[in-house]
């Protein structure tokens, strides 16, 4: 492998037994679990094992859980021997990049997710936000599409070339998904609690934001490529900011993985749960080796192909 990027999952992956296998097989991994229970006072690996779909993913529940699974295959990887040359995770997943590079403790990380996850609930109440993607249309046209649909709805997430997330009150994601059907165009609802990555989240940044008072940010130990102008930073206090602009802005993961590749990333290698971010690599940078860790098969496939250079 040359230079590698890992890629931390986001909110909507989650399932019933996520990382298990991991937990299983590798103390790295189980060690995470632990850390986690004793930070948050609260079994994630109860929820994540034997949770129904339904509680993985109320917000509250997602975002911790997802975070343990994210940082335990890391743990998993780099017990095995692989280390990162660079940093990104998706919405929820930029949390474990920042553990990843040291930019915040585990411990403070599972702290701040379980504060962003009660504020996002809270934010809006249930049933009023929702998200959708919408396929096979360009990020313009969606914006187009927002402005018609009326009401508040705006892009949240630039997913791959064919693919943007809109988010919004849910009177006006459903009117935009009643346009794009009689415009047989595809799109379908997130199963997510919250409307993520947009205005309507501005009471769950100034939550975080009173949260980050008593939390330490130091400089990355490797590049951490932000969710917000898609860049590399490695600078303490501009990832403090890029974080909680986050909450507000919308994901630029085309202009992420864009940038990871031009600076000389040639694999990227999603930790966490699912393969959704290396089917988004795949349609950003063709040319890129992209694979992910969830289990001990993908993680022995993984290291396979690592020894194979």
């Amino acid at each position: 492998m040359g230079k590698i990027a890992i890629l931390f999952s986001g909110q909507g992956a989650q399932c019933p037994g996520m990382a298990k296998e991991l937990y299983d097989n590798s103390p790295a991994a189980r060690s995470v679990f632990e850390l986690a229970a004793g930070v948050l006072k609260r079994n994630l690996a109860e929820i994540c094992f034997r949770g129904s779909q339904e509680e993985l993913n109320l917000t509250r529940n997602t975002q911790p859980c997802m975070l343990a699974a994210d940082l335990a295959a890391y743990a998993a990887v780099t017990e095995r021997g692989l280390h990162p040359d660079a940093a990104a995770g998706f919405s929820l997943g930029e949390y474990a990049a920042l553990a990843a590079a040291g930019v915040l403790t585990m411990e403070d990380a599972f702290r701040v997710i379980q504060i962003r996850a009660d504020a996002m609930q809270d934010a809006v109440p249930p049933g009023q936000g929702a998200m959708a993607a919408v396929m096979k249309l360009r990020p313009q046209e969606v914006e187009a599409l927002c402005s018609e649909a009326g009401g508040y709805v705006v892009p949240a997430n630039f997913n791959s070339p064919a693919q943007t997330v809109v988010s919004g009150e849910a009177e006006a994601v459903d009117r935009l998904l009643m346009l794009v059907k009689e415009r047989k165009i595809r799109a379908m609802r997130l199963p997510v609690s919250v409307p993520s990555h947009c205005g309507l989240m501005e009471p769950a940044r100034v939550a975080l934001e009173e949260a980050f008072q008593s939390v330490r940010f130091r400089n990355a130990s490797i590049p951490v490529y932000m969710n917000v102008d898609g860049r590399p930073h490695r600078e303490a206090e501009e990832i403090r900011q890029c974080v909680l602009r986050q909450l507000v802005s919308p994901v630029r993961w085309v202009d992420t993985v864009n940038a990871l590749s031009e600076l000389g990333a040639d694999t990227f290698l999603e930790l966490g749960v699912g393969k959704t971010l290396e089917s988004f690599v795949k349609k950003i940078v063709p040319q890129g080796k992209a694979y992910h860790v969830e289990d001990m098969e993908t993680l022995e496939a993984v290291l396979r192909h690592a020894a194979d250079g």
